[in-house]
């Protein structure tokens, strides 16, 4: 009896045996190694112990392979564009774990990720703060936004539509705006060089960037760009290793549509790829009149040839759109909101709705035959005053030279041709009765025969015109001094030259113009009769010239990695004024000649204008510098810490150097500091990812500019040599709570302040001085023009494979208007701008990628619902608004646009 007990219980502990062993699996992910971000629809293939089955990504970027014995596996990971990545593992006793950080197979991301310009942040390795954004989320969330919106959920981050015109956002880092944000595409600054200044108008990247990273504080780049907030890298497409042809159509409110064609070769014979992208953009806008047109084009053509490798990229997007420049009273967009703000109602001319833009008008055009006018049309035209119109393409060459197993040397020479600028009224433009710019007053007074007998121009619309010549190069190499050290230094070079004039657009029935006073061409006679096309008010160039060094140093092992890094940088700015009297040499001294004056030398020679040069200031070269290093130290395979500190000696711009108006150099220019301190603690597993880090920034002689009104009268304000101190904690979390279930939030609270005294100048356009030099008293106000504290929660869910939802709610507070230098002239005035109400947003987008057709083809659908709520709440208040720093009624703001929705199709092969 024992006997047959005893091989009864052998074979039931045999089959339970073989029964667990046939639930064994191997699990993990597939991730982007850049990004850290997932990948769904990777393909995972298992081989080996007699087995050859796969399996594919969840949205979540995981994966999980059942039913496997005990025994050794090759695992292999791959995707579409991403280099496939292999792993041995073994099951023994329990499931087995792989996961993949798969590097992108295009040439795009693996130059820009070695070339020295951009330092691409790695998780658990670079010692920075930073958040990625990849292909599929952009594809799955940005609706018909502008690309910096996208990046609301990512700490610290706070991103607006500005005015609402298409291309018109702005972002801020840490409370520094975007002229302090490095803004870099594929390596390759975009900064302007005058200003700082991100124009997102002048790029429609969106159906083409492969990955989009935000560096926060200190940056991993090595080039001394103005990476005071952080860095923004826009990767694009480029050298993709498949055959594919992808077509899009997208529509939505307000007349928007979006057709675009993107087609790649993949690698072909001779080692040679083509990457190319159309696209055709309208819309109405969201705000009245406020139009887009604008086409986009991108092409990549790329080499390889032995250890080189050759990269040709070029983009651009010539573009126009209607603008909403100036803000309004909250009464006069919703008299309930007003009342809920705590404002005064406007009873004439509220109500007009959140989309209301008074920067446009109706006009009959007409001439008088006898006292009778004859209409040149049946009906009224539609005019904006104010326009952006521009094109800005940009050619990158890229050389990839692989010189040895230790040595690689990377090299990016690009230039960058902008013309185009924006429109406006001479003066400002009167309201008709329903709050419109009353061009038909304008073009009644300028064609006045009795009061204006001679038909001048009282006022007219004009171009502020802003073109560009911009050359530079990048180059750098990486020397692997061990197999844990090395050694990156490179050279950076550029040259810039602006050209700055206002044109006459329009004289609107008038039949010349003048200067005005003030603003006049000393160079040409004062009576001189103006038309179309011929400059006023301002006519000046900028020249600007960069060269600048970095050397880095990084200690790398997989427990342990060290940065240790230093630029240097030399800038110089110039600038000629065409409309200054010219200057003529007399006697030893330069001396200004205005046209129709002469000058008698000692010696009886007589000169006059013609005789004198433009005047062209000497060279101001400033020298800049910055020191950054950080560690980060793996504590477990799932834990790390991370700690950086660095010091920017930051030059000032050009519009800080020189008075943008006057041309005057500015006394007592000063370097900017920034010292930042930060320390970050990230957990990573499979189904969990979260990162926290708190920052402490101070920065020294910091300068900014902004517009404002005197008496009705357009100025320009320049505060320079104030200090501000900046500090906050940011919290960032991924979960995967199911494998159809993903869950994301951010948290930021900061504290920013200004913390000295400093100096302010006003001048008009025409070069007055309303304020020479004078001290504001800012200490313990707060800073404004961006949100301190926010919070974002995120979720995906995938109810059945290829569909998914993903809504999204975000909300900030702490948020104080920009202040109004001028207020803050005497201690006494010394208080904090407005406190904009707490505003709360929800998004919502969902899609659903059908399986292959015949094998072949791929079939997409997807859509977005913007302000589900339909909720309205201030987003921008523009310094020029702000009267009366602490009081609701005097402030002129811009809101966020009302509930909007996209619908898109995709084919592609």
């Amino acid at each position: 009896m024992k006997q047959p007990v005893l091989t009864s219980l052998l074979t039931c502990l045999t089959v339970m045996t073989a029964a667990a062993q046939g639930t064994y699996s191997i699990k993990g992910r597939v991730l982007d190694k850049l990004t850290g971000e997932e990948l769904p629809g990777a393909t995972v293939q298992v081989t080996g112990n007699g087995v050859n089955t796969g399996a594919g990504t969840e949205a979540s970027g995981s994966y999980a392979v059942p039913n496997l014995k005990p025994g050794t596996y090759v695992v292999r990971a791959s995707f579409i564009g991403y280099k496939p990545s292999e792993q041995t593992v073994t099951i023994g006793s329990q499931n087995a774990v792989a996961t993949f950080r798969l590097g992108a197979d295009n040439a795009t991301l693996n130059e820009v990720q070695v070339v020295g310009s951009l330092g691409i942040a790695v998780e658990r390795e670079t010692p920075v703060a930073y958040s990625a954004v990849n292909e599929v989320k952009l594809r799955e969330t940005l609706s018909n936004r502008d690309l910096p919106l996208v990046l609301n959920e990512t700490p610290g981050v706070y991103a607006t539509q500005g005015g609402g015109g298409s291309g018109d956002s702005r972002i801020s880092i840490r409370g520094f705006d975007q002229r302090n944000v490095a803004v870099m595409v594929n390596g390759v600054p975009v900064n302007d060089m005058e200003n700082g200044s991100v124009y997102w108008s002048n790029w429609d990247l969106g159906d083409v960037t492969k990955s989009l990273q935000v560096q926060r504080g200190l940056s991993a780049s090595r080039i001394a760009v103005p990476s005071v907030g952080g860095t923004i890298n826009v990767l694009t497409r480029g050298f993709d290793d498949k055959k594919s042809v992808l077509a899009r159509m997208e529509g939505g409110s307000n007349g928007y549509r979006k057709a675009s064609l993107m087609m790649s070769s993949g690698t072909i014979k001779g080692d040679w790829a083509f990457t190319a992208y159309g696209s055709r953009r309208v819309s109405n806008g969201w705000v009245d009149n406020a139009f887009d047109d604008a086409w986009t084009y991108f092409g990549n053509i790329s080499k390889k040839f032995g250890a080189h490798r050759l990269s040709l990229t070029g983009m651009g997007s010539p573009q126009s759109h209607g603008q909403r420049s100036f803000a309004s009273r909250i009464g006069v967009y919703s008299n309930d909101k007003a009342r809920e703000l705590g404002a005064t109602a406007v009873r004439n001319g509220g109500d007009k709705g959140f989309s209301y833009n008074p920067n446009w008008g109706y006009l009959r055009r007409y001439r008088m035959q006898g006292t009778e006018r004859v209409y040149e049309s049946d009906g009224a035209e539609v005019i904006n005053e104010r326009i952006n119109y521009y094109h800005k393409p940009q050619i990158n060459l890229n050389h990839y030279w692989n010189a040895t197993d230790r040595l690689f040397i990377s090299t990016v020479a690009y230039v960058s041709l902008g013309t185009g600028g924006g429109t406006g009224a001479s003066s400002t433009l009167a309201l008709d009765a329903n709050g419109q710019a009353d061009f038909q007053r304008v073009f009644d007074n300028n064609y006045n025969s009795q009061a204006n007998p001679t038909r001048r121009a009282l006022n007219y619309l004009r171009n502020n015109v802003n073109n560009h010549r911009w050359y530079g190069f990048v180059t750098g190499g990486d020397y692997k001094l061990t197999d844990k050290l090395t050694l990156a230094a490179g050279v950076d070079g550029r040259v810039y030259y602006g050209e700055h004039y206002s044109e006459i657009r329009d004289l609107l029935g008038g039949e010349y113009a003048t200067n005005a006073a003030g603003t006049r061409d000393l160079n040409r006679d004062n009576n001189t009769r103006l038309y179309v096309g011929d400059k006023v008010s301002f006519n000046y160039d900028g020249e600007t010239q960069w060269v600048g060094t970095y050397g880095q140093l990084e200690y790398k092992t997989p427990v342990l990695s060290a940065v240790l890094s230093a630029t240097a940088s030399q800038i110089g700015y110039k600038r000629i004024d065409y409309f200054k009297a010219r200057e003529v040499n007399v006697d030893g001294q330069s001396r200004p000649i205005i046209f129709g004056q002469t000058y008698t030398a000692a010696d009886g020679t007589v000169y006059t204008n013609a005789d004198g040069k433009y005047v062209e200031t000497d060279w101001a070269r400033l020298t800049g510098y910055s020191v950054k290093g950080g560690v980060n130290y793996n504590l477990t395979e799932h834990n790390n810490l991370f700690v950086n500190m660095g010091y920017i000696s930051k030059v000032p711009f050009f519009n800080f150097v020189f008075d943008q108006n006057s041309g005057r150099k500015l006394p007592d220019i000063k370097n900017e500091g920034i010292a930042s301190f930060e320390l970050g603690y990230g957990i990573s597993y499979s189904s969990l990812k979260a990162n926290l880090n708190g920052y402490l920034t101070n920065w020294t002689n910091k300068s900014s500019s902004s517009t404002g009104t005197v008496d009705g009268v357009p100025v320009f304000n320049n505060v320079r040599n104030v200090n501000a101190r900046h500090m906050g904690v940011e919290l960032d979390i991924a979960q995967e709570i199911s494998r159809r279930v993903q869950l994301n939030a951010a948290v930021s609270i900061g504290d920013w302040r200004w913390s000295s005294t400093g100096r302010i100048t006003q001048i008009t356009e025409g070069g007055e001085v309303y304020i020479d030099d004078k001290p504001i008293y800012i200490k313990g106000v707060h800073v404004g023009d961006a949100a301190q504290n926010q919070f974002q929660i995120g979720l995906r869910y995938e109810p059945f494979t290829g569909f998914y939802v993903r809504p999204s709610f975000l909300m900030f507070s702490k948020y104080y208007a920009n202040f109004d230098p001028v207020n803050l002239t005497t201690e006494a005035n010394r208080t904090d701008s407005y406190r904009i109400p707490t505003s709360r947003n929800l998004d919502f987008h969902f899609g659903y990628e059908a399986k292959a057709i015949r094998d072949r083809y791929r079939l997409s659908f997807k859509a977005s619902i913007l302000n589900v709520l339909d909720q309205y709440y201030i987003t921008d208040v523009p310094t020029r608004s702000v009267v009366d720093p602490t009081n609701v009624n005097s402030l002129e703001a811009f809101f966020n646009r009302g509930r909007t929705f996209t619908v898109g199709m995709a084919v592609g092969l």
